[in-house]
């Protein structure tokens, strides 16, 4: 039967930039491809002395019906993925240390104005994962990216989208480290985290430049048992946000982050681990032409398993998020449900969701985007080493703002191969 991945409490999660929602959405639609690794046995592996390889690939044919996401007038097509991967892992008792590469090329069937949207977006990571004890265990990771915003998301949203005549890119670099003090078993324990964060973007420098940021975060988060497999914890995280090329003219971006989180933590099982969070978060910004803000946010991750062939995922967030081109920044409101179930050995589905609200703070007309998701996935695994899907998902947006609202209906269909 398919296992689906928890949250690891343990694990580091490295500071990150925040990405429009917009780009959550398309995000979203990975989750289901997330929850549907491979199969029990998991792909196999090529042995090369102390490494252990593993190759992997997937090819995927996608129909979107508004590629721009333009309110008016979409232009529907084809769109053929390859997405090429490799990962080797050595590990020394309960120490691992992983290099990886993911690739995603796409090729698009129609344009208009004589457009390119092809890319090609690799990314290459390495990873350690160290237990001195049980009560010492350490975790680093560093990753390197070369990516692209999708036509009418980030930079390029509302008639932008169309009327540049290929997709941003930009490269983005991540660097952080986790250090767990004590365990569960004591009266209680510390988590500590430390990540950067520099995105630098590649072409269309008059729109993109002023909207290079690096983001250097912190964060305490102590943990105290309460009952078998449950914690209380109380969190203290610091961001750093610097734009290094700002528009003349125009009040800086740069800005500092403070929040203050009370909750709790539960195990389903070992590798399976739900969180809770209440928050204060603070935002002061550098210079006084930007408003500063503070205010309630939280965190939620519930993983809940009714039965064993059913798997909920339920995630929500309220938080600010950096902006791309109105305002001050994101009032961010997400909700994410995602239900998988396993028919049989082979056939699973999996239903998802996702509704969520942005306001641009400060902003010239008052922006408010709703937006939803809803996405159905059918999978059939032939073979341990080979899976096929397909799959429909419908993304909205509505927002109060001339030409920013958009619809796509996406179609796909696809294999993931392995050893």
């Amino acid at each position: 039967m398919r296992k689906t991945p928890g949250m690891h409490f343990r694990s580091f999660d490295p500071a990150g930039a925040a990405g429009v929602l917009s780009t959550l959405v398309v995000a979203f639609g990975g989750a289901n491809h997330a929850l549907s690794a491979a199969a029990p046995e998991g792909p196999a592996a090529i042995q090369a002395g102390p490494f252990a390889i593993t190759p992997t690939t997937g090819v995927e044919f996608k129909h979107r019906d508004n590629i721009y996401l333009q309110q008016n007038n979409a232009t529907d097509s084809w769109i053929y993925l390859a997405r090429p991967g490799l990962s080797a892992l050595l590990q020394d008792r309960n120490n691992t240390y992983q290099l990886s590469y993911k690739g995603e090329a796409g090729w698009y069937q129609v344009s208009r104005h004589n457009d390119d949207n092809d890319y090609f977006d690799n990314t290459v990571s390495g990873d350690v994962h160290l237990e001195f004890s049980d009560r010492w265990i350490a975790e680093g990771v560093a990753s390197w990216a070369s990516l692209h915003e999708d036509r009418g998301t980030g930079l390029s949203e509302g008639l932008i989208g169309e009327v540049l005549p290929k997709p941003i890119r930009y490269d983005q670099g991540d660097i952080g480290g986790s250090l767990q003090l004590g365990s569960h078993k004591d009266i209680g324990w510390l988590l500590l985290k430390a990540g950067y964060m520099d995105r630098q973007y590649q072409n269309f420098e008059e729109l993109t430049r002023g909207r290079d940021r690096d983001e250097t975060a912190v964060s305490a988060t102590f943990f105290h048992p309460v009952a078998p497999n449950t914690d209380v914890l109380a969190e203290y995280a610091f961001k750093r946000i610097h734009y290094p090329n700002p528009f003349e003219d125009i009040p800086q971006l740069d800005s500092d982050e403070n929040t203050l989180s009370l909750g709790a933590q539960w195990e389903i099982t070992p590798n399976l681990t739900s969180t809770a969070k209440l928050s204060y978060v603070d935002k002061d910004f550098k210079e006084s032409g930007r408003e500063d803000w503070d205010g309630l946010g939280w965190g939620l991750d519930l993983l809940m398993q009714p039965r064993e062939q059913d798997t909920i995922l339920v995630t929500s967030a309220r938080q600010p998020e950096e902006t791309t081109l109105q305002g001050d920044f994101i009032k961010r409101e997400v909700l994410t449900a995602t239900w998988t179930h396993q028919w049989s050995d082979r056939v699973y589905s999996e239903l998802g969701s996702l509704l969520g609200q942005d306001n641009y703070a400060q902003s010239f007309d008052d922006r408010e985007d709703d937006i939803l998701s809803v996405s159905l996935k059918v999978g059939y695994e032939f073979r341990r080493w080979a899976n096929v899907y397909t799959g429909y998902t419908y993304d909205r947006k509505n927002s109060n703002v001339e030409n920013l609202s958009y619809r796509d209906y996406v179609f796909n269909i696809g294999v993931e191969l392995s050893l």
